[in-house]
Order: structure tokens, then sequence, then C-alpha cells
């Protein structure tokens, strides 16, 4: 059924690249995808521990597409925006497990943006984000596409593109619409007329040797850009519903913490470090005292 709609799978295709650029600029090095692999499934989508799944969605469609890529190929990459050798590791730091969610994001806002302008729809007010809940993901079923992934010199993967049906059916018509609206009359009447193909016949051709970025040239600007929300926290308490009922102003309930312990520092609700709180300038302010804490077991 995913491969009998072939208006689908040009989409997928033009946004799978979408996403290829958007990663290339982050990289500054060559990116490549290839031919998406359709299939269609009736089965929500799993959380996996080893990937990470973001959602983009544009007002102008009908329901937000789904992004899923390696949690390990994104960490190579990160790790290259912030000046590493992209190398495999076996336990990715906490700031960069935060880097690689607001990367998933990008890219899929990226791939969703594209979408909406390929079938003549606005990609304003497009939103982005990494799912941490299988129940936030949209229903099935879908049609999903394997993407392959090769990033030159570092790595080759693939990621997951999931259509819901929604959506799917959503811009196969409006690409439909757009068609027929700005298409001429012989040029509609070519598109129902039958195809007669024949072998397709090559000149011999060498193939183009590929431009190989200068080491170290990554663009850390646009990687340094990327907003981080940094919460800090106090402490915490468990109490039972009857007491948070009862709450009022005046109320006074303990955290588990002394005034002697640091507070924790998170980024995008990943621990990356722990502090004192000072005072600068009459504002409450955070010293750091220890950082990626929540790297040791």
């Amino acid at each position: 059924m995913a491969d009998s709609n072939p208006q689908l799978k040009a989409l997928a295709t033009a946004i799978s690249r979408a996403g290829a650029e958007a990663l290339g600029t982050l990289l500054d090095r060559a990116v490549r995808v290839g031919e998406p692999l359709a299939s269609a499934s009736s089965e929500s989508i799993r959380l996996e521990a080893d990937r990470v799944a973001a959602t983009a969605e544009v007002p102008a469609l009908a329901a937000p597409l789904v992004v899923r890529f390696s949690k390990g190929d994104l960490a190579r990459c990160v790790d290259l925006m912030v000046g590493g050798t992209g190398e495999p590791q076996d336990e990715i730091p906490a700031m960069q497990l935060s880097i690689v969610a607001e990367t998933a994001g990008q890219l899929a806002s990226a791939m969703a943006a594209t979408l909406a302008e390929e079938v003549g729809l606005t990609a304003e007010g497009t939103k982005a984000g990494v799912v941490e809940d299988a129940g936030a993901l949209p229903a099935p079923p879908f049609v999903s596409f394997a993407v392959p992934l090769e990033i030159e010199g570092i790595l080759s993967g693939s990621f997951s593109i999931d259509v819901p049906a929604l959506l799917a059916n959503r811009v196969t018509e409006q690409a439909t619409s757009r068609f027929h609206a700005q298409a001429s009359p012989e040029v509609r009447e070519r598109a129902r007329a039958p195809v007669h193909a024949k072998p397709a016949e090559f000149a011999p051709m060498a193939p183009t040797a590929p431009l190989m970025p200068s080491p170290g040239s990554a663009n850390l600007d646009l990687v340094h850009d990327i907003p981080l929300q940094i919460s800090a926290v106090l402490g915490q308490a468990r109490m039972p519903l009857r007491e948070v009922v009862s709450l009022t102003p005046g109320s006074v309930f303990e955290l588990e913490k002394s005034n002697a312990e640091p507070i924790d520092l998170y980024v995008n609700n990943i621990l990356i470090a722990r502090g004192e709180v000072v005072v600068v300038d009459d504002k409450f302010a955070v010293k750091i005292s220890e950082l990626n804490p929540g790297d040791r077991a």
C-alpha cells in the first residue's frame, strides 16, 4: 500500500533531502540520503532506548510528522559540532544528550516545513521537539520510510520518517490539487496517458571526486546558538494529596535536602551540574561546584 502512493514517496524523498541539508549545514560536511523504503504499519510507535524520536507539527497540516534517529549517530554528529572526532562513544555525556535532542528537533522541523512547502502550504508556526512519552505520539496507522544516511567520513546509517495516515491523505490530496491548479490542460492530459517505458542507455562516465572539507572546519556557531532551558532545583518533597490540597499562603513544607547540600542544575530535564546558591546584584545566581554528576553510576 505504501509503495502504491508515488506522490507520498516523492514527498518523503524531498523532506529526507531537506533533513540531510540541515544536518550537513550543522556539520559543515557532505551528508547524503538514499531512496526511502516505504512500509505500512498499523502498530503504535514504540520509544527505544537507543533511538530518539522527534515530532514536528505544522499548523497548516493535519497531523504531526514523526522522525526517529539513532541516538548514537546523532551523538557522533554532536561530538563533531563541538570539536571532537566523531568517534562512537560507550557513554554519551548528559550535556551532549541534551544537544542530541535539540538537533533531532531541528532536523524534524526542517523536514516538516519542507513537507508543507512542497504541497503549497505555509510552514509558518512549525513546532518540533523530542518525545519522551509514547502517549504523545500520533495514533496509527502510519506509512513509514526507512532512509539510508551517509555522512562523509563518519558513518553510514539510517533514520525513519513516520507519516500518520491522516497526514498522508492530507499531503497527497493537497499535492494533487496543486498539480491540477498549476498544470496546463495538455500537461494534465499527458499525466493521465499510459507511460511506455524502455530500457535506459547511459554513456560511460567517471565518478566525480568528492570535495572534502578541511579538518576542524565544523561550523560551531550554529550549534552554539541552540537555545537550552536551564532549571535550578533547590530540592524535592513527597506529599500525600490531602496535604497538597490543604496548602495555603504561609504554609511551610520541608525538602529532602539540607541547606548545606548543593542544588541540581538541569538542561532540558537532564542533570548536568550541581552548585551553590549565591546573590549577584540582588538576584539569585548559581556558582557551579560539580559538572556532569549524572555521568557517574
